[in-house]
């Protein structure tokens, strides 16, 4: 087997490299960046190896960014402002009702909350933007600033090209390019390692990125209001069917998907996950085993469907592979 080439790091902008320089075939890329459109960029190894669209064009990257939030999760467990994820919100100054009392940040990056749905925490999946907000919102009194402050903080040594993280969404959205965005992706990739600094300790990243929503568990029906009223990140409280078995932390994984055996990208390796926003509009994939990211923004890649080895994303996707030369 060929051996796997140390990661690079990008300093002030992304090292350039030709896709045959990094293993890659430029055809496949070329086809996907036909059928995604808008703007995106494909890391492998840690250089810049495709890109097309304004990459250096920042907009509102929707649902993806939930991951993003994630991550601060993390920064807070790390630091000690949190003990865990597991950790309980109503302990950091949120007066919630008595169904929602064992409320973790764990389960709000889960979809699990109950915030606004009717059963209590963990009982039921609900992807839910009211929960989410209420994560942003605690997530900004755990670090007493606003969250681009304590996240580009925390993210200096990537070097971000392109400014700001966090300005949408009232301060809570994620705003950025895909060549920034790939950064991140790139920090995911290798378990929260930064040029041979652990940003994030790697046994934290192993340990909380990972599908925790149980496979059986039931999607919501029970209703809820917004009691806070703290208002939506952007949609509602039951969006999708789709997330037991294959969603956590805010990512979506490769994980069989429903009960034929499919994984999510059936195209893609099974260690593939994926920041998601506006059902495939904006994505980050991550593909590990690759060593690869492709940070995509504005695309038309179809419907969001989990499992479906004919379905438009999958077939999109399954180009990144395509594309890796044996």
């Amino acid at each position: 087997m060929p051996l796997t080439p140390p990661p690079v790091f990008p300093g002030a902008a992304w090292i350039h490299r030709t896709p045959r320089e990094v293993g890659l075939d430029p055809g496949p890329l070329e086809e996907l960046a036909a059928r995604a459109g808008g703007a995106g960029c494909v890391v492998r190894h840690g250089f810049l190896a495709y890109a097309w669209g304004p990459v250096q064009e920042k907009r509102d990257w929707a649902s993806a960014a939930k991951p993003v939030l994630s991550t601060l999760l993390l920064f807070a467990v790390r630091e000690r402002i949190l003990p865990a994820t597991r950790s309980r919100v109503d302990e950091r100054g949120w007066d919630l009702i008595e169904k929602d009392r064992t409320m973790t940040f764990r389960h709000l990056a889960d979809m699990v909350s109950g915030y606004s749905c009717g059963e209590a925490p963990g009982a039921a999946w609900g992807y839910n933007d009211f929960g989410i907000q209420l994560y942003a919102l605690a997530l900004e009194k755990l670090f007493g600033e606003p969250l681009d402050a304590a996240l580009t903080r925390r993210l200096r040594p990537l070097g971000l090209e392109d400014g700001s993280v966090f300005s949408s969404r009232g301060g809570r959205g994620v705003t950025t390019t895909p060549r920034d965005f790939a950064r991140l992706g790139w920090l995911w990739l290798n378990r929260g390692m930064w040029e041979g600094q652990a940003l994030l300790p790697a046994g934290l990243w192993s340990d909380e990125a990972r599908p925790a929503v149980p496979v059986t568990l039931p999607r919501t029906r029970l209703p809820g209001t917004d009691y806070l009223k703290i208002g939506t990140y952007g949609g509602g409280t039951n969006q999708t069917p789709h997330g037991p078995g294959v969603y956590g932390l805010n990512f979506w994984f490769n994980e069989p998907a429903g009960m034929d055996g499919h994984r999510v990208w059936p195209a893609l390796p099974p260690d593939t996950y994926q920041a998601n926003g506006l059902w495939n509009r904006d994505t980050v994939t991550i593909i590990p085993s690759l060593g690869m990211v492709a940070a995509v923004r504005g695309a038309a890649m179809g419907a969001f469907e989990p499992g479906n080895q004919a379905g438009a994303a999958n077939q999109a996707l399954a180009l990144l592979a395509q594309a890796v030369r044996s």
